[in-house]
C-alpha cells in the first residue's frame, strides 16, 4: 500500500502512479468474480477483504496482514520501533470541544481534516483530504495542546496509528476516533472521485455516504473537560 502522510518538508503529499492504483483499491469495489485475490504481506496467507492493517513506521507504508500476523504485533512494543499494529476501534465522540474560532486557525479550505499523535519529528500532525491527496495544515503543539486539554481523550490516541477524524461538512459538527486508514480511505476516495472546481456531486455523495459508515462503526462516548467516558 501506498505511504501514509507523514513528516515531509513538501506539505503536498499527492500520491505517485502506483500509488493512485493501490488507492483505488481501497474506494472502489471490483465485481466478485474480478476480484483479486488478496493476501498477507508477512506470510503470503490469503486474506479476506477485511482485514488488520500493520504500518511501517520508517516509510509510513501500510502492510496487510493475516489475523495469525496481527495477533504477533497486538502487544504494546511487538513491533520493536520498526511497526505498529493500526487498531479497529471507532468512536463518535460526542461533547466534543472545538470552538469556531480554533477550526478557522486551522485554514482548511475543505471542511474535513484528521490530526494524529506522532513519535516522528512533529508531536502532532494534521492534514486535509483535497484532490491533490493529504495536504499538511499547521497546527503547533499549543494549539493541539489546548485542544486535548477540552477533550482530554485525545491523550489517548494511539501514536501514528489512531487519528481525531473531524467532520463540519456542511451544517456538520461531527468528531471520531478512528484508525489512520479510514482517514487514508478518505484521502483515497477524495483524490479519485473529485471533478472540476467543486468536486462533482458524486464526490460528495461519496463522502456523505463515507461519513455514514464512520457513523454505523463508532461506539458514542462522551467527552470533554468535564470528563470523558471511553469505557
Amino acid at each position: 500500500m501506498p505511504p501514509l502522510p507523514g513528516n515531509r518538508d513538501d506539505r503536498s503529499l499527492a500520491a505517485s502512479s502506483p500509488a493512485i492504483s493501490a488507492l483505488r483499491g481501497l474506494v472502489q469495489k471490483p465485481r466478485i468474480d474480478q476480484r483479486p485475490a488478496e493476501h498477507c504481506e508477512l506470510c503470503s496467507e490469503a486474506i479476506p477483504s477485511e482485514h488488520s492493517h500493520l504500518l511501517n513506521l520508517s516509510n509510513r507504508q501500510l502492510m496487510c496482514v493475516c489475523q495469525a500476523c496481527s495477533l504477533l504485533f497486538s502487544e504494546q512494543g511487538a513491533g520493536a520501533g520498526k511497526y505498529a499494529l493500526v487498531p479497529r476501534r471507532y468512536l463518535a465522540l460526542e461533547g466534543f470541544q472545538m470552538p469556531d474560532e480554533q477550526w478557522d486557525n486551522l485554514a482548511i479550505p475543505v471542511n474535513m481534516a484528521f490530526i494524529y499523535r506522532s513519535t516522528g519529528t512533529k508531536p502532532v500532525m494534521a492534514y486535509y483530504p483535497s484532490p491533490a491527496g493529504a495536504t499538511e495544515s499547521l497546527l503547533d503543539l499549543e494549539g493541539w495542546q489546548t485542544l486535548a486539554a477540552a477533550n482530554p481523550i485525545l491523550n489517548e490516541l494511539t501514536p501514528d496509528v489512531e487519528a481525531l477524524l473531524i467532520n463540519r461538512v456542511k451544517d456538520a459538527r461531527a468528531y471520531y476516533l478512528v484508525p489512520i486508514d479510514a482517514c487514508y480511505q478518505l484521502v483515497g476516495l477524495i483524490r479519485l472521485s473529485w471533478r472540476g472546481l467543486s468536486g462533482g456531486s458524486d464526490v460528495w455523495e461519496a463522502i456523505a455516504d463515507y461519513f455514514q459508515d464512520i457513523q454505523k462503526k463508532a461506539r458514542p462516548v462522551l467527552v470533554g473537560a468535564k470528563g470523558a467516558d471511553d469505557a
